[in-house]
């Protein structure tokens, strides 16, 4: 594999590794700190949480969680930075890709 691909390939990992751990954040305060507000939502109710909903709660636990999340974000705007990578080619299928390089 090319080098390129390779960086871009690293990046969506990166990205989708740090939507699974922004959901786990998520999880962690609706079971603790923020439970209270989740007996604000009925059964189906759909709601977008944003970073910034979890980035003042007092747990621990969520704090460093959180603070790896902008350190994965600012990682991730450097390589994209350092490589010229645009954002639409880290959203473009991987076989495309492989296909344009």
């Amino acid at each position: 594999m090319e080098y390129r691909p390779q960086i871009v390939k690293s990046l969506r990992t990166l990205f989708v590794s740090r939507e699974h751990l922004f959901t786990d954040i998520l999880n962690i305060a609706t079971a603790g700190e923020m439970r209270h507000i989740m007996d604000a939502f009925e059964d189906g109710d759909v709601y977008d949480f944003q970073l910034s909903h979890v980035e003042d709660l007092k747990d621990p636990n969520v704090k460093k969680l959180v603070h790896l999340i902008h350190e994965m974000d600012r990682v991730l705007e450097e390589v994209k930075t350092s490589n010229h990578i645009l954002d639409t080619e880290l959203y473009e299928r991987e076989g495309d890709l492989d296909k344009r390089n």
